[in-house]
């Protein structure tokens, strides 16, 4: 094992080594690649779920993006991409406005304008003055805060994925957000729509062994490998092949992997999951891996300078 100190050394060498290659792309490459690669080497990313770091900010809000950016260093902020019936791209995780908003409806059968009409409710139901973001807003305040965004595309009620997806990419695109913008994919066909509708920016691809990368460009993966059970043996095999391992501590309240690990007031878990090889943790609670990992988590932020 190696100790804290023996740790921050070690990444120091790393960044050291791969700061000649980052930001030179390989041929085929998208531009996030050599960024991932730098965090493959010298520590870890944070992936803040719906965006969230701290319980007085919705999820899925701007307020939320600018905090977590604010305080994760090289933050990921995880959001969720919903279709309003007048076919604008939002940020909203349900099918309907209850759980998360003063409003409510199905978010596919209202306009831009219904929906805007709302206000977004923290977690414990507070209604704030927030309202639900259109993803040009969420590209935007992204950029601003100098934060990666990942896409996670929820099911719509108007359109077929494929389509849905179609849009996503020519709104990144048109927003210049391609060298900062992760896709979510959940399955084996939404990958290879990815590679082929996006092949310059990064995807998020559920891989359970090597034999899911066939007929991706593995420089565009970023291989999440679940929530539930440390992977130690496919995240070597993944970083051999210069892929990032993702893992997932997030959840339901209560059994998700952030509440057993802080349950006994000892978070140390989210060493042993960077220990063991994970890359990108995704967390519903940044902070407290921030607190365990910081050293590490700084010295991958520095990739992106």
């Amino acid at each position: 094992m190696i100790r804290r100190s023996g740790a921050a050394a070690l990444m120091g060498l790393a960044l050291a080594g791969c700061g000649a290659t980052l930001g030179q792309k390989a041929p085929g490459a998208p531009a996030m690649a050599a960024y991932f690669d730098c965090v493959r080497q010298t520590g870890l990313a944070i992936s803040a779920h719906r965006s969230v770091s701290t319980a007085e900010h919705p999820e899925n809000s701007i307020a939320a993006i600018l905090e977590t950016a604010r305080v994760i260093p090289g933050a990921i902020v995880e959001v969720d991409v919903a279709r309003t019936r007048d076919g604008q791209l939002i940020l909203m995780h349900d099918q309907t406005l209850q759980r998360t908003t003063d409003g409510e409806g199905r978010v596919g059968e209202l306009t831009l304008a219904q929906i805007r009409a709302v206000r977004l409710e923290t977690a414990a139901g507070r209604v704030t003055a927030e309202q639900p973001p259109t993803l040009e807003e969420a590209l935007a305040a992204a950029g601003r805060a100098g934060a990666i965004i990942s896409l996670d595309i929820k099911r719509s009620d108007a359109v077929t994925t494929e389509a849905m997806l179609g849009e996503i990419v020519d709104l990144v695109r048109r927003s210049r957000a391609q060298d900062r913008t992760i896709l979510i994919t959940g399955t084996a066909d939404g990958a290879r729509m990815v590679s082929a509708m996006a092949p310059e920016m990064m995807m998020s691809a559920s891989i359970n062994d090597l034999g899911d990368l066939t007929g991706l460009n593995p420089a565009q993966v970023l291989a999440w490998t679940g929530t539930t059970e440390p992977r130690p043996a496919l995240w070597a095999a993944l970083k051999e092949r210069g892929i990032e391992p993702q893992f997932g501590t997030l959840g339901r309240p209560g059994r998700r992997l952030d509440d057993v690990y802080a349950a006994d007031g000892d978070v140390s878990e989210y060493r042993a999951l960077f220990e063991q090889g994970v890359s990108v943790i995704a967390t519903d609670t940044p902070l407290a891996v921030l607190g365990e990992l910081r050293a590490e988590v700084e010295a991958a932020a520095r990739c992106r300078r």
